[in-house]
């Protein structure tokens, strides 16, 4: 499948999908918006691409997201603070946006995540040191490929579901409201590849493992 083919069946996949506002977490405002930039390489396969944040920084540093933040007054829309802090984190220079998912609760703050899906050719990447520790690229076909994901148990609206966890690499693994971007990105694009998603497996973490909390 060419690459302006699968930017048109994506696209298409996309347009057909409903994103959610999820509501507040327990605890939780989650009245802050950021705008996230979700990045798909399409040459020579579908690849995502995900940032290593720098340490030092005071939210979330160390984790493992998505490029973007907070709006500011020159920004549009949080499409367009998607796309200003792609540009400074990853120096992204153009793409192609694909469509949205959904607004995205986060756990450890007052902030939710607004994701916006952008089709991107091969390009030199050039990270922002202060921001991004690295820059990741996941092959979503091999991720798709992987026999189940772990999961673990939460409690939501008086019913247990399991919050994704993937292993992309890094020391660190990918989980919270980044990783439920990211499952729901792979459930919209699993169709288009023929593919079918693996089964979330709960147990072999517990959130203390992934927090670095007793």
């Amino acid at each position: 499948m060419t690459a302006d083919r699968l930017i048109d069946r994506i696209k298409a996949a996309l347009e057909a999908h409903q994103p959610q506002v999820y509501p507040a977490l327990p605890g939780r405002r989650n009245h802050l918006e950021a705008g996230v930039l979700v990045p798909l390489l399409l040459e020579p396969e579908v690849r995502v691409l995900l940032t290593v944040r720098a340490r030092g920084l005071r939210d979330h540093g160390g984790e493992i997201c998505f490029p973007g933040g907070r709006p500011e007054p020159d920004d549009l829309d949080l499409r367009a603070t998607a796309e200003r802090e792609a540009r400074e984190e990853i120096g992204l220079d153009s793409g192609s946006f694909l469509g949205r998912l959904s607004s995205i609760p986060l756990y450890t703050s007052d902030y939710r995540l607004v994701p916006w899906v952008m089709g991107v050719k091969p390009q030199k990447f050039r990270t922002q040191p202060g921001e991004v520790a690295k820059l990741l690229s996941v092959s979503v076909v091999d991720m798709l490929n992987k026999p189940h994901w772990d999961g673990i148990p939460f409690e939501w609206q008086g019913q247990v579901h399991l919050s994704p966890v993937f292993d992309v690499g890094e020391p660190k693994m990918l989980y919270g409201g980044t990783a439920h971007v990211f499952y729901e990105l792979l459930s919209v694009i699993a169709p288009v590849l023929d593919c079918a998603m693996p089964p979330l497996q709960s147990g072999r973490f517990a959130w203390q493992d992934l927090l670095g909390t007793p």
